[in-house]
């Protein structure tokens, strides 16, 4: 009888200690990553566009970049994602609100509308994003890749005004989400500055 009554407070206390082990273990949390636009936008004057208003149009992109997961590729080719990483929200929305928000302060147009905006515009900025990927190489470093094809349309008669492809890549010496988010936010930068510069150049012509 003693050994069956030692024997169940034995249990007892291995199911107690083991019933706190498991309450202080963990998850590691996932970390949340944005995009920034972190540059000086310098206002343009004499606008052909400042009396028109441009609304975002739809961003065609791969189902890929409407998600969170951030991917990325070997030189093999295979394609992975990042466990204990995700986007804030996906590549394409953040794209999307950065581009309106510096082409906002170019003051290149009279206003910069959201696609759901129900004031009337003039024109539709329309955005391909074909390509936004990171590929890892075997000696460690990593090569980023953006390709986005912008267009801006005439709101009724649906005539393309102008219209240009950006491509372009950044390579980093870390192979992680680290020099994943380094490249990125270089080349996004890039892109913006690039897209205010061309469209500039379009509005003074």
């Amino acid at each position: 009888m003693k050994k069956i009554i030692i024997l169940q407070v034995t249990f007892a206390m291995v199911l107690f200690f083991m019933g706190g082990c498991s309450l202080q273990t963990t998850v590691p949390a996932i970390s949340k990553y944005s995009l920034n636009d972190d540059y000086d936008v310098k206002a343009v004057e004499n606008s052909h566009f400042g009396d028109k208003v441009i609304r975002m149009g739809v961003i065609e992109n791969s189902a890929l970049l409407s998600g969170t997961n951030i991917y990325y590729s070997s030189d093999n080719g295979q394609s992975y994602s990042y466990t204990k990483a995700r986007w804030s929200e996906g590549v394409n929305s953040q794209l999307g609100n950065l581009m309106m928000h510096t082409i906002t302060k170019t003051k290149i147009f009279k206003d910069v509308l959201p696609l759901r905006s129900l004031a009337r515009s003039d024109l539709i900025l329309e955005m391909n994003i074909y390509d936004f990927s990171q590929q890892i190489h075997t000696d460690g470093t990593t090569t980023l890749h953006l390709s986005v094809k912008l267009r801006v349309v005439e709101e009724y008669s649906r005539k393309i005004i102008a219209t240009k492809l950006f491509e372009m890549e950044q390579n980093e010496n870390e192979g992680n989400i680290e020099g994943a988010l380094k490249g990125y936010n270089k080349l996004v930068v890039k892109l913006l500055s690039e897209t205010n510069s061309w469209l500039k150049e379009s509005s003074l012509q």
